[in-house]
């Protein structure tokens, strides 16, 4: 009995862990902003993201989603977003930004670093095949 209460503990132990250390690398590593995210049913759900800046315009990307998520193929018919960003609420003009994949994880991983390596270690982010959107600010700050 005592070897089946180890066992069970185990096996539920190490997935709690496993979604405690993402969402600690996630939090902690850097930067977080909240996305006000549209949903299939027209609600809109409120989701904490990774961000990086371009350098071009007050350009940003973020965190990406897969290709058939229904908040990016949203965007084809209405490309704005809103996002809180230090306190901030601002509405974006949005796009997805698949030319920039490899930029948007180069800058993740230099933004982020340790927390960058850790959520892709614990997800398996080996092969992404996510995609990353571009926002700009529609109003200037």
């Amino acid at each position: 009995m005592k070897i089946l209460l180890w066992l069970v503990g185990i096996l539920i132990g190490i997935p709690v862990l496993i979604l405690v250390a993402t969402y600690g690398a996630s939090e902690l590593a850097g930067e977080v902003v909240t996305l006000e995210r549209a949903n299939d049913d027209t609600s809109t759900s409120q989701v904490r993201i990774w961000i990086v800046d371009t350098g071009e315009n007050e350009e940003a990307l973020i965190e990406h989603g897969a290709a058939d998520s229904f908040w990016i193929e949203h965007l084809s018919t209405k490309p704005t977003l809103v996002l809180t960003r230090d306190g901030q609420t601002r509405t974006y003009q949005a796009s997805p930004a698949d030319a920039l994949h490899d930029q948007y994880h180069e800058l993740r991983a230099a933004k982020y670093g340790w927390g960058d390596d850790m959520v892709a270690l614990l997800t398996g982010d080996g092969a992404c095949e996510g995609r990353p959107v571009r926002i700009q600010p529609i109003e200037k700050s």
